[in-house]
């Protein structure tokens, strides 16, 4: 009988992390492209939504996107009524952008299949143990 293959790092808690991280994002890759949404769009909503509206460049530093591949999901947001750009009064060469109602109802919508996705990430664990899970990644990433 062959033995299943193991990597060489299977019990260490980085590559576990890891390996999980990639099957977590992969989860609510597969539910937002079945539902024909897209990941970036939600970056940029909920950015807005949870740190208010910004200059173009400010909210692509604050999801660390190319300030010209911005734009692009921009105007694909614009053209679909999520977002809003108005013209910065304190220097008008800025733009300010903004979630329309529009935009935070497709959020919410958005926030559902992530939902749905750690749901299936997390299926295997009881309640008491995703509950224990969270508290201690939330212990790993405290600053």
């Amino acid at each position: 009988m062959k033995k299943a293959p193991t990597h060489r790092l299977a019990d260490r808690v980085l590559f576990a992390l890891g390996r999980a991280s990639q099957q977590s994002q992969r989860l609510v890759r597969q539910h937002m492209t079945d539902a024909g949404v897209r990941t970036l769009h939600y970056h940029v909503l909920a950015s807005l939504a949870d740190d208010g509206e910004a200059v173009q460049a400010t909210l692509a530093d604050r999801i660390v996107l190319d300030r010209s591949d911005l734009v692009t999901v921009l105007d694909e947001l614009e053209a679909l009524d999520y977002v809003v750009r108005r013209v910065d009064p304190a220097d008008r060469r800025r733009k300010i952008v903004a979630i329309t109602a529009t935009g935070e109802k497709q959020l919410v919508a958005m926030d559902q299949l992530i939902y749905a996705a750690e749901a299936e990430l997390l299926e295997p664990l009881s309640a008491s143990e995703r509950k224990t899970l969270l508290e201690l990644l939330g212990r790993l990433t405290a600053e």
